[in-house]
């Protein structure tokens, strides 16, 4: 078992790979009360189009999310919430755009919740009287979903932002996505992704990292795996140019809201890597909108809005950035948010204090067992690989990078999205 140093926080995440190939990550606490688990397939709502061995697959948009809903049944008669409920611990599930996750948090037995989590999602159970039944569960949930504001200008926004990047569609898929799911899909799905080796488990509590590599393999030795099909996810070239500039909708609010957003083609950042480019977009963000900056107190103060928040995206190939806002004088808040994207600011003074608070964040989160499992999560999945200098990589960074960053961020493929009240 290898012990990775997370270095100038002194702490400890241990690594190991179990004998089918599930690779294991866990961080202990002596101090913790609890624990968390979280079992994670590469594979998210994105990823609708892969080969194996060079045969191409085409599946419906939304069938990640559907995979996670029908995991839950153990069998006819039995729900994952009928393992854990007895076990007093708590479970959920969740997808996002790149995977899927499913959680388990609890105050004892870890040896037992440990090997429900196993059983339940490493059980390919699949009927069509479950999926058809699962199918309306579904519709019913995205029509809830369709009527919920944010939910709307967070898709209208991607839509006018990419023209083929998957990221412009509901990870829960359409109604009509919905109804072309078949078993076949499923157990195609299930087969090519939900392979130990397309997988990673993450453990954190107060627990023994030694033990809990055993405790998998003893689980997983009674399981019999396929060869693993290593799928190949088909990348799609999305094109420099935004797919609409301006786009209005109308919804049932109470207060207006808007994205405002920008595509820069990640090349224009001059080789800065990822974990450094993330990491200076959020500080100059933080320090332009974030809850400390003058352009949010007086803008706040003015009544010019009443919410703002900024964010970033780094994809493989571009960095989009948005800027969300609600707001009572929609278009002269919009005026606002433009001219601060057009005009970003960054000192040495407000350098040195935005690294200073990021760092001070980064060691609070080593007190929480769900945020060091979300950390290694996110690591994981958007860089490979665990990020043991973090707090050195943020101590390294230079005021002259950090205008570098905001020098590319060219605002010529600037998207607004406005929405606005129903007359």
């Amino acid at each position: 078992m290898e012990k990775i140093e997370i270095k100038g926080i002194d702490e400890i995440i241990y690594y190991t790979t179990s004998k089918c190939g599930l690779p294991i990550y866990i961080w202990k606490n002596e101090y913790a009360k609890s624990f968390y688990l979280s079992l994670n397939v590469h594979y998210g709502s994105i990823h609708t189009e892969f080969s194996v061995d060079g045969k191409k697959y085409k599946v419906p948009q939304g069938i990640a999310h559907f995979m996670e809903h029908i995991k839950f049944n153990v069998d006819k008669d039995t729900t994952a919430n009928d393992l854990f409920d007895p076990l007093g611990s708590d479970i959920n599930a969740f997808t996002t755009f790149k995977y899927t996750s499913y959680l388990v948090y609890g105050t004892s037995k870890v040896k037992e919740n440990l090997n429900a989590l196993l059983d339940y999602v490493y059980n390919p159970y699949f009927t069509k009287d479950m999926i058809k039944k699962e199918k309306g569960i579904i519709a019913s949930e995205i029509n809830m979903g369709k009527d919920q504001p944010y939910n709307q200008l967070y898709f209208a926004y991607n839509g006018a932002m990419y023209h083929k990047e998957k990221y412009k569609y509901l990870i829960t898929g359409e109604v009509e996505d919905i109804k072309k799911i078949d078993i076949d899909d499923i157990e195609l799905i299930y087969d090519a992704f939900y392979h130990p080796k397309n997988m990673f488990l993450v453990v954190t509590g107060n627990v023994n990292p030694y033990e809990i590599e055993q405790m998998v393999n003893d689980n997983l030795d009674k399981k019999e795996f396929n060869k693993y099909l290593n799928p190949k996810i088909i990348t799609i070239k999305e094109p420099k140019y935004v797919a609409e500039k301006n786009v209005e909708l109308f919804a049932n609010v109470e207060v207006e809201k808007a994205k405002v957003g920008i595509k820069i083609p990640k090349k224009e950042f001059k080789g800065i890597d990822q974990v450094k480019l993330n990491i200076i977009l959020n500080l100059i963000l933080s320090n332009n909108f974030g809850d400390s900056s003058d352009l949010k107190e007086e803008l706040l103060q003015n009544n010019i809005i009443t919410f703002l928040t900024a964010s970033r995206f780094v994809l493989d190939d571009y960095v989009v950035i948005d800027v969300m806002l609600e707001s009572k004088i929609l278009d002269e808040a919009i005026d606002r948010i433009i001219e601060a994207l057009n005009h970003l600011q960054m000192n040495e003074e407000d350098l040195k204090r935005k690294i200073n608070s990021s760092v001070a964040t980064l060691v609070l989160n080593y007190e929480d067992v769900e945020n060091v499992n979300n950390m290694i999560q996110n690591y994981l999945i958007y860089y490979h690989k665990l990020i043991p200098d973090l707090k050195e990589i943020y101590e390294s960074i230079t005021l002259e990078e950090v205008q570098t960053v905001i020098d590319a961020i060219d605002t010529k493929e600037m998207v607004v999205v406005k929405m606005k009240k129903q007359n």
